[in-house]
């Protein structure tokens, strides 16, 4: 869905395309033109407009910025052919080459420019940018006149310099006339100016939910600080990434080109965030995406993160081969350049083979290949090792030096999973009387004071099926739910593991809302817990006693909510 700010395309530049039908709907009338004709001629039409999309003149004469009354007053936004994707290096090229013509002009902080998603990642985000004549720092509010809508309030780090002040506000919020009151303060702090204008969100369009359902728990400790970033309710329409505040208004939403986003990363003044299943962007804190990164032969699956030298490290399908959601890659930011890092085919060669392919589930797109090990969460470790979530064999597993020669070093799991395989001998073993983990998602890792010992966080499911290995009974485990979308309860885990002693126990767990599939637990630095129960659309943050804070139910576009990880974006966004 579009916002409705985008224009059609000029009428001069798809004259030619008007003509052309029109000659073909001659020919077909007069002349009994055969359908495959016909077929050409449209083909033709949409090589045309491919060609256009990628033409840098082209864009520039058909992608304006200007004042848009229906905004608010001296409010800039930009009108595009609605073909044109914002995930596009050239097209943000065109934006900021349009930009830097506009601040040609000189810009106070009592009349500054005033620019409405100006690079088309943030349907709820306005650019300011303006010029002062002694260090500076900017604070703002923003305010509806819902009653049931709190402000947004925060403090801004400056993108510019000390004179040229360049910023994003976000916190506006859909369907609602936004009044807005910047604060300016000099270097002790002391009041200085102040500015308001008015941004008339009325009639946007956007995807996400304004505002979720609440619960209010039994704990009256203090949600943490930042924002829910709701990343994959999917949808057969548009997909986005969304943020919410601690009241469960939306805040940001930023349209995707597919999939989902699995996670935020932040570097060096930069986020990261998946926008489909082959492409990671690259995106400033004015919303301009700087970079974009590929895959290649590869589908990003379900995780990355940054590896010893802040390059990405992607969990991945290798497309051109049987088996999927198997492999890591490493993706260099400075050349692009993608590497295979593992096949794990290749080390499970033997249990791949007793593996079924399985045709009957539903699968991502583009997924058909035998998943014997369903890989969906990624921890880094100094050095080159790993830990990862295995959702298709219920397992957690190390491997070390990944990069240069991987050894396996343990599988957490039951036994009776791998007994009869020369895997057997990897799994550490269980101490203690504890329901064992399966399903599970969204590792987290704490180490501790002692060498090799360390405590794992996650998602337990608790949903016993495999459809590689459909003879393999979980109910012997004590697992009863077999129905992704229906059963008891799923866990908060946290596991003590000891390398040392090669064992692992359950030192703390506590029971959330069921979802069979996806899901995310996310610890605070204040002991607090975020926890996402994918597909029942449902979020929540605990305290340390595990009592609920407050609660979020979203409405479901498709079927699920996949992550919900909150960030405080400081040194982004905000001071």
């Amino acid at each position: 869905m579009k916002v409705k700010k985008r224009i059609n395309n000029d009428k001069r530049d798809w004259g030619i395309i008007k003509k052309i039908g029109l000659v073909v709907l001659f020919l077909v009338v007069i002349c009994g033109v055969s359908y495959s004709a016909v077929m050409f001629i449209r083909g033709l039409n949409e090589k045309i407009v491919e060609s256009q999309l990628n033409d840098e003149d082209w864009l520039s004469e058909n992608i304006k910025i200007s004042k848009d009354k229906s905004l608010g007053k001296n409010i800039y936004a930009v009108s595009s052919p609605s073909e044109v994707s914002a995930y596009d290096m050239i097209y943000q090229e065109v934006i900021q080459d349009k930009l830097d013509v506009l601040m040609e002009d000189e810009y106070t902080f009592e009349k500054p420019l005033i620019v409405y998603n100006a690079y088309g990642t943030n349907i709820l985000g306005v650019n300011l940018y303006f010029t002062v004549l002694e260090d500076a720092t900017v604070s703002y509010n923003i305010h509806v006149d819902d009653k049931d809508i709190n402000d947004f309030s925060r403090d801004l780090a400056n993108n510019g310099d000390e004179r040229n002040h360049s910023y994003q506000l976000i916190g506006f919020v859909p369907g609602e006339v936004n009044e807005v009151s910047l604060t300016l303060k000099d270097e002790d702090g002391e009041e200085v100016a102040t500015k308001e204008f008015t941004v008339d969100l009325t009639d946007i369009e956007y995807n996400a939910q304004k505002k979720l359902k609440v619960k209010e728990g039994e704990s009256k400790v203090e949600l943490t600080d930042g924002l829910y970033t709701m990343l994959g309710n999917d949808s057969d329409g548009q997909d986005y990434l969304a943020i919410y505040d601690n009241d469960g208004i939306l805040r940001m939403e930023s349209e995707i080109v597919g999939y989902r986003a699995h996670r935020v990363l932040f570097k060096d003044n930069k986020m990261y965030y998946s926008i489909s299943q082959t492409k990671i962007a690259e995106v400033n804190p004015l919303g301009q995406v700087s970079e974009i990164y590929c895959t290649g032969h590869y589908d990003l699956h379900h995780d990355y993160q940054f590896d010893d030298d802040g390059n990405l490290v992607v969990l991945a399908n290798n497309t051109k081969k049987d088996t999927e959601e198997d492999c890591i890659i490493k993706i260099d930011l400075d050349t692009k350049a993608v590497t295979e890092l593992i096949d794990f085919e290749d080390m499970f060669s033997s249990y791949v083979d007793t593996c079924t392919l399985d045709t009957t589930s539903a699968r991502d797109e583009g997924e058909d290949g035998l998943d014997w090990l369903h890989l969906n969460s990624l921890v880094w470790l100094d050095g080159g090792d790993v830990i990862l979530s295995s959702r298709e064999t219920s397992s957690i597993l190390r491997v070390n030096n990944i990069e240069d020669d991987p050894e396996l070093v343990y599988l957490l799991a039951d036994e009776r999973i791998w007994e009869d395989t020369e895997f057997s001998k990897y799994v550490y073993e269980k101490e203690g009387d504890f329901k064992i983990h399966a399903g599970q998602h969204s590792l987290n890792y704490e180490e501790t004071d002692e060498d090799g010992v360390y405590y794992l966080t996650f998602f337990d499911n608790n949903y016993g099926k495999a459809n590689s290995q459909p003879k393999f009974d979980y109910s012997k485990l004590g697992i009863e739910n077999d129905n992704s979308f229906k059963g008891t309860e799923s866990y908060y885990y946290v596991y003590k593991v000891d390398e040392n002693k090669e064992t692992f126990e359950l030192v703390d767990s506590f029971a959330v809302p069921y979802s069979g599939i996806v899901s995310s637990v996310q610890p605070m630095d204040n002991g607090n817990v975020v926890v996402d129960s994918g597909v029942a659309g449902i979020f929540g943050e605990y305290d340390k006693d595990h009592k609920l804070i407050k609660q979020f139910t979203a409405k479901l576009n498709k079927y699920m909510v996949y992550r919900v990880f909150k960030y405080t974006f400081n040194n982004f966004w905000f001071e």
